[in-house]
């Protein structure tokens, strides 16, 4: 496909545009290796020097990753950005035609720290459950997420809980919780990888993360649950409320 030199938009605007829809529709995978700069100057018909500023811009909005010797790669930017709009991990894959997984890590009993307590409302040292899952997208680490329910509005929680039903669907069909619809609050920060972060969501140790704290709210107002999740991408640290 070659460019129009006869219209305004700089070549490097239009092949930015070109290889953000190829993302967009699976030409160029989550994950995949983008051809090199000699293969897109030859594909496209431009010089090295357009190439080069639409792979920086495509990186500047995090749809690209340079690897030093290994080349550039389309990260999960994309489904990240979507992700964060929503709340439901399991809806939100079926939306978008994938299949999710999850598996447990731990679900255990703890008393409510200061920080927890004043974010769900309940009192310092009742109990709580904490739950920290590795969510996957078609078998593909996307996901690690560590979340905390009051065990006083929600007894024998952890029971319910099974690695192949939606958190949401338990609380909706068990406990009779609605969340309202746009009342989660997101807090979003960059940092990088540790060792055990890394391992887990199969990236390098210091990979830039997207580290997202989030508190979702029933139809009342009232705290349903805090969760910490955390995704490879190359977003800038915002605040959001949706």
């Amino acid at each position: 496909m070659k460019l129009n030199n006869s219209i305004s938009t700089p070549l490097y605007d239009q092949l930015k545009q070109i290889l953000k829809e190829a993302i967009d529709q699976g030409v160029y995978k989550s994950g995949e290796r983008l051809p090199n700069e000699t293969e897109l100057c030859e594909l496209y018909g431009v010089s090295r020097i357009t190439v080069r500023r639409a792979i920086q811009d495509l990186a500047d909005e995090g749809f690209l990753e340079r690897k030093q010797g290994k080349g550039t790669f389309v990260t999960r930017t994309k489904i990240a950005r979507e992700l964060v709009s929503i709340d439901g991990f399991t809806d939100f894959s079926k939306q978008i035609g994938k299949n999710p997984s999850k598996r447990i890590l731990a679900c255990e009993e703890m008393k409510a720290t200061p920080d927890i307590a004043e974010a769900l409302q309940i009192a310092i040292d009742s109990p709580v459950l904490k739950l920290v899952r590795i969510m996957s997208i078609d078998q593909q680490p996307f996901v690690l997420d560590v979340a905390h329910y009051s065990l006083e509005r929600f007894p024998n929680l952890m029971s319910h809980f099974t690695e192949h039903e939606s958190t949401y669907e338990v609380l909706k069909n068990i406990y009779q919780i609605n969340i309202k619809s746009g009342s989660s609050k997101k807090i979003i920060t960059v940092i990088p990888a540790s060792t055990l972060e890394a391992e887990y969501l199969d990236c390098e140790i210091g990979a830039t993360l997207f580290n997202i704290d989030k508190t979702v709210y029933d139809e009342t107002g009232v705290p349903i649950h805090i969760s910490n999740f955390k995704t490879q991408t190359q977003l800038i640290a915002l605040t959001i409320t949706t």
